[in-house]
């Protein structure tokens, strides 16, 4: 989500009122992730929930020659709130501080081309469950949220077998009536709109109405 100056956190959208029953942010996860799963463009990794420092599900990207596509199972997660799923493409990884680790530090570097983008998003059912599916193609830049942050907007995705890829998950509250589909289609629906727009990244779980933070995250190396 996104974000920035600290951290980020940072396409399919559901039905406003649908609710589906399955359906440190840095080097740190990168060492945790030693049950990755890899073969044939096809990528398993542990979901953390950041905030408590658990583990919160599993994240597996599947890349083609064309784009990547992702099937993000989260867990842990409050039944009737509203979640966003966010990509953050790192198209040069080899450009970050520490090569093959990037993190939040590196956001601001031009060499490294970050592209924060819209995947999906949808409100919780009652198992806690949330099961979120989203494909991205490349050069293709019509979700980006760069200049949000006030970063330029780098193409989207460069390279679907080279670019590092990290999935960050938002929630943005409890579901508010009327304003569904902000909640789950945008980084600012149901968020403060002033800067940082809700919680620093990672720090806290919303569990009031007009609370936002990122609070989930995988990180898929190429």
């Amino acid at each position: 989500m996104l974000f920035i100056a600290s951290l980020i956190f940072i396409a399919i959208s559901c039905d406003s009122e649908s609710e589906s029953e399955d359906s440190q942010y840095d080097a740190t996860l990168n060492e945790n992730n030693d049950h990755d799963v890899k073969a044939s463009g096809k990528q398993t990794v542990v979901i953390f929930d950041v905030v408590n420092g658990v583990e919160a599900g599993t994240s597996t990207l599947h890349r083609n020659n064309s784009g990547i596509t992702a099937n993000y199972k989260a867990t842990g997660l409050i039944a009737g709130h509203a979640y966003t799923m966010w990509w953050v493409i790192w198209n040069n990884p080899e450009e970050c501080d520490i090569p093959g680790a990037c993190s939040d530090g590196d956001f601001g570097n031009p060499d490294v081309q970050v592209e924060l983008m819209y995947a999906t998003g949808h409100v919780v059912g009652n198992n806690g469950k949330g099961n979120f599916g989203a494909h991205l193609n490349e050069n293709d830049a019509s979700e980006t949220i760069n200049p949000l942050f006030g970063l330029p907007s780098y193409g989207g995705l460069a390279d679907a077998q080279k670019a590092e890829v990290h999935i960050v998950l938002r929630s943005h509250g409890p579901k508010i009536p009327g304003i569904v589909n902000e909640q789950i289609g945008s980084y600012l629906g149901g968020c403060p709109q002033v800067f940082p727009y809700g919680f620093p990244p990672f720090t806290e779980i919303p569990d009031e109405p007009g609370e936002c933070g990122d609070i989930y995250a995988s990180i898929h190396q190429p």
